[in-house]
Formats: structure tokens, C-alpha cells, sequence
């Protein structure tokens, strides 16, 4: 296991409208790496959200309106980095582009879809991410905390590396 880096950049090159709550804040409590370490990141519905980095579907759940809950609505999108290292997901989405689906290849910018509002849910796009110490699908899936990062580039094309360790630590934005 060695340290990698992966460029990423902000899923709202616009948008952006606030920060909603990060990693072990508010409704992020829970065992499950994709509820702990989520972002809520804030925009008007409607607003396109792109990959943060490049990637693979390896899950879709189309949006299916009639499912929608005060916590579980609008399609959700897991995805691994190439070295299968690092994933993300992401949820309250909606009008996802014809063609993504499990096994397509995504760049970083691309657009996954539109933010979907919910029953008076302030609209944002939830996104956490996780380091795969050992690589996919037996490794430990260990969320990491990029909140501040994406606070920082959002509503531009900031494109930021970040090296993850391999080894539990905290990744290192700007490679370092």
C-alpha cells in the first residue's frame, strides 16, 4: 500500500450556496461511512453537480419520486477512483444524464446531474467521501473529511490534488 494522489475539484463550478453541515455534524451520525462523513453543500435545485474526480459507477439508484423520505430521496451515485483506492457517493439528485449507469467512466467535471429539492429540505447536493486502505471491494473503508476544501473551491474551477496515505491518516490537499 503506497500513498496516491487524485486531482479533484468543487461538484459546483457555480452554484454554490452554502455550507449545510460536514462530517459528524448534525444528521451525519452513524456507522456507515456515506452518512458519517457526508457534505451537505448548498445550491438552488436545479443546479448542475459534477464529479469531483474521475471515476466508476459501481452503484445506481435512480431517483424514483414515489420512494422520496425526509432523509432518502432523489438518485444516489457511488463511485471508485481508477486505482479503485478512494470512492465517493452522492444522493439528492435528479435528471442524471442518459447513459451513466453501473460500470461508466466519469472525468472529473462531468455532470452526474441536477440537485433535487425535497418537502422543504434546503436543496444541496449530500457527497461523502472514502479512502479504501488496501483497494476495493476488500479493503477498510475509512471516510475522510474534505469539508473545508470544497467550502474553499466552490464556484470556481479550482482543481486541488490530494494525496490519500493509505494508512488511516488524513488525506493532504494540494498533494502535500
Amino acid at each position: 500500500m503506497s500513498a496516491f494522489t487524485i486531482d479533484m475539484s468543487n461538484p459546483f463550478p457555480s452554484g454554490f450556496t452554502a455550507g449545510l453541515g460536514g462530517p459528524g455534524t448534525g444528521g451525519h451520525q452513524s456507522p456507515h461511512w456515506y452518512i458519517q462523513y457526508g457534505m451537505d453543500l448548498g445550491a438552488p435545485a436545479g443546479t448542475e453537480v459534477h464529479a469531483a474526480f474521475d471515476a466508476h459507477i459501481t452503484k445506481f439508484s435512480p431517483h424514483d419520486p414515489a420512494t422520496d423520505s425526509g432523509k432518502v430521496y432523489g438518485a444516489q451515485l457511488f463511485m471508485r477512483s481508477p486505482n479503485d483506492e478512494m470512492g465517493g457517493f452522492y444522493t439528492h439528485l435528479t435528471n442524471i444524464p442518459g447513459g451513466l449507469g453501473v460500470g461508466t467512466q466519469v472525468s472529473r467535471g462531468d455532470v452526474l446531474g441536477q440537485v433535487y429539492e425535497f418537502a422543504g429540505i434546503d436543496s444541496h447536493l449530500h457527497l461523502a467521501l472514502v479512502e479504501i486502505i488496501g483497494g476495493a471491494p476488500s479493503g477498510t473503508y475509512q471516510g475522510v473529511d474534505l469539508y473545508r476544501m470544497f467550502l474553499d473551491t466552490a464556484n470556481s474551477g479550482t482543481v486541488t490534488p490530494v494525496t490519500f496515505n493509505q494508512d488511516g491518516s488524513p488525506p493532504s490537499p494540494n498533494g502535500g
